[in-house]
């Protein structure tokens, strides 16, 4: 089927490379969003240039018909990807996030091309397999990124409003200016006003404020079915990371919900993904905005988690802190309006692994008095002074239609609070590298450290001594939810004999899990001993120890 899906996404590739700009896959253009077809053209371009170090498939399609691509990344000379411990990268899932997909291709990018420059990456490629997904929302993503719309969904039209109608009431760019930004009205009774520091923000109105102009700020856009209501029903409206199984919610309980958990070939296609490669040891997440890191939990209390995953989760977010210089909050905060169905959720309770969600672009690095809080007015400044301006479009008088006389300014949020402007997003996407590559370097690892022979019976019985050992960071269940749940499989050994009869230990062993180097005084090692009958001129055994997430390795001994 994975062949079949390859072809498959190769030829639709092919067509959509011939609308895609030009790159050079040894040096992308890193000032720029890329649409899909770019995106599909990189990894097309890497696959080609980097045969030995990747594969590129679908995992599934969208409504739309659109493939929905994997990078796999790995030394293909040194073993093959499912038997190594995987880290899964993706980014993009709401459209708008235009970011997220930049982090996981540069990030792809980075690895291939220090492959053989840095012993570091040498190692981890050599030793691990990694799955990098850019373009999670492909067709939600293009709409964002090539159209006005504000968008956070895939295309599928939805009924936001509840009215029996799809996707009836979106934002409009009324007065042609490429941004839909906010409209001021003047109003007696409204709840905003023309700041007194600068003239192109709103505040809102005061207790008592009696005296001076009022307003309501609304999205640019018309009342398109005339309910009363503006933009209430744009396109789309399925937030897909509400949409994974572990504490799915009603419409009523979580907007955007979808009407049942995975029923977005999106979501349908992770799952079925992540659940068929049981080699992934984490997941990593790539959102906007905020310039911080959401760890678990997500949709329930962290009361609910044993102390150890909760030590764990900390370290890990820890790291985040220090490569980054960002802070890592819990994406779980009140009982009563927290997430439901995000894809960690899933990953921890049913996969049994820790995920994230960086949200990538802390935006205006503009906090000019170092009170610790960027103010709108020191937005304003840094738009002014770093951007030339262009981020804020300035107040104009316009004619509605429904409306009258309006005013129509305000923020192009999409790339200034939403994304970086595209001459900072260079600098923007370096910086996650260092902890998206030390994600993948701490899984387990499990090798055959020593191996031993012992002459029982000169000619005719020989034993087989093994030392097994996790030489990885984390330990082969990964949490110890894994082990509550019973979702971790043991470690297990494996062994066939030709010219050779074993007569002592099993032809199949579980050993159980083994601790990594995290651990000091846990268990990391374990020996295993095969007795063996000479039936034959070339006694051979193969050994093959397995574990799901820390690899599968094999040795073949002479029993001579």
């Amino acid at each position: 089927m994975q062949t079949r899906n390859l072809l498959l996404s190769l030829a639709l590739l092919f067509s959509v490379a011939a609308i895609a700009q030009n790159e050079d896959p040894k040096n992308p253009n890193w000032k720029k969003y890329h649409t899909t077809a770019d995106a599909y053209a990189l990894l097309t371009g890497w696959s080609t240039t980097y045969p030995d170090l990747t594969n590129l498939y679908t995992i599934g399609h969208t409504l739309k018909g659109t493939p929905l691509m994997v990078l796999e990344i790995t030394n293909k000379k040194t073993g093959s990807p499912d038997n190594k411990p995987a880290y899964y990268y993706d980014g993009n899932i709401h459209a708008g996030e235009l970011t997220g997909a930049e982090v996981s291709l540069h990030f792809a990018w980075h690895i291939l091309t220090q492959y053989d420059k840095d012993p570091r990456i040498k190692k981890l490629v050599d030793t691990r397999t990694l799955y990098v997904r850019p373009k999670f929302n492909p067709d939600g993503a293009d709409i964002a990124l090539t159209t006005v719309n504000h968008l956070r969904s895939t295309p599928r039209p939805y009924d936001e409003d509840m009215d029996g109608l799809l996707d009836e009431d979106p934002g409009n760019d009324l007065n042609k200016d490429n941004v839909i930004a906010d409209m001021r009205i003047k109003n007696p009774t409204g709840r905003w006003k023309i700041s007194e520091e600068d003239s192109r923000l709103m505040v809102r109105r005061g207790e008592g404020d009696a005296t001076g102009n009022f307003y309501d700020v609304l999205e640019e856009g018309t009342d398109d079915d005339n309910d009363g209501l503006f933009n209430e029903d744009g396109i789309g409206g399925i937030d897909m990371n509400r949409n994974f199984p572990r504490n799915w919610g009603l419409e009523s309980e979580q907007k955007g919900a979808g009407p049942y958990p995975l029923s977005e070939p999106e979501t349908r296609h992770t799952i079925e993904f992540i659940n068929a490669h049981k080699n992934i040891t984490g997941i990593f997440h790539g959102h906007t905005s905020g310039g911080i890191l959401f760890r678990l939990p997500s949709t329930t209390s962290w009361d609910n988690f044993n102390m150890e995953d909760q030590r764990l989760i900390m370290e890990l977010s820890g790291k985040y802190e220090k490569t980054t210089g960002q802070k890592a909050i819990p994406s779980y905060s009140n009982p009563r309006l927290h997430r439901h169905g995000t894809l960690i959720s899933w990953g921890y309770w049913d996969f049994g692994v820790v995920g994230f969600v960086p949200e990538f672009w802390g935006g205006f690095e503009a906090d000019t008095d170092k009170d610790g809080r960027v103010s709108d007015v020191e937005r304003l400044k840094w738009n002014d002074e770093k951007l030339g301006g262009k981020g804020f479009k300035n107040w104009q008088a316009y004619n509605h239609p429904q409306l009258g006389a309006v005013e129509i300014g305000g923020w192009d949020t999409k790339f200034t609070r939403q994304n970086p402007p595209v001459e900072m997003l260079q600098k923007e996407i370096e910086k996650y590298v260092p902890w998206m590559i030390w994600l993948a370097e701490l899984s387990p690892r499990v090798v055959i450290r020593e191996s031993n022979i012992s002459v029982i019976e000169k000619g005719k019985v020989v034993k087989v001594s093994l030392v097994i050992e996790n030489e990885g960071y984390l330990p082969t269940n990964i949490t110890t939810r894994a082990l509550e749940m019973e979702i971790a499989k043991p470690v297990r050994a494996m062994v066939e004999a030709k010219d050779a009869e074993l007569v002592s230990g099993k032809p199949r062993t579980d050993v159980g899990h083994l601790d990594g180097s995290r651990e000091s005084e846990g268990i990391t090692k374990r020996t295993i001993e095969y007795v063996f009958k000479i039936t034959g001129k070339t006694p051979m055994a193969t050994v093959t120890i397995q574990s799901e997430k820390g690899g599968t390795t094999r040795k073949e001994i002479s029993l001579k």
